[in-house]
């Protein structure tokens, strides 16, 4: 069973979450958000499906505790690298950032080397872009010069 995590237990960690729901491969582990109130709802909400779901504000003693094997990352941008560096020197085998991956060259440049050196699959979450809204709003909006 694939053991995974949720970094960042607000609204698109939730969707995050659910996406590991109904899954007979995957099972989630644990949540962690530095709001306790946050973490409440995550667990509320999940707790019927994973009744054995841990909660945690401390990432690094969630990496440690649980050994997932996939983390979602999705919290404010100025976090994510040190959250990619973390789970893929922890041992993750691989992580799920949300956009954008890094605020700085340099913090992409650590996040990318951390992935590589630990062998950590590393991808981007830009999977919004491709939703029927947004492709209309480029091919027919920005696409025809209205706007853009």
């Amino acid at each position: 069973m694939i053991r995974v995590a949720v970094i960042g237990c607000r609204p698109i960690g939730v969707a995050h979450a659910s996406g590991v729901t109904g899954s007979d491969r995957a099972s989630l582990v644990a949540g962690c958000d530095l709001s306790e109130d946050e973490l409440a709802v995550f667990l509320e909400k999940y707790r019927d499906e994973w009744p054995d779901l841990k909660l945690y504000t401390d990432h690094m003693e969630m990496l440690e505790t649980e050994k997932p094997d996939i983390v979602t990352i999705a919290t404010g941008d100025n976090s994510h690298a040190g959250l990619v560096v973390d789970s893929a020197n922890a041992g993750a085998k691989g992580i799920y950032c949300e956009k954008p991956l890094a605020t700085s060259l340099q913090d992409a440049d650590r996040m990318v080397e951390a992935a590589e050196r630990n062998g950590t699959v590393l991808s981007v979450g830009h999977t919004r872009r491709w939703r029927p809204v947004w492709r209309h709003i480029k091919e027919e909006i920005v696409g025809k010069g209205e706007i853009g």
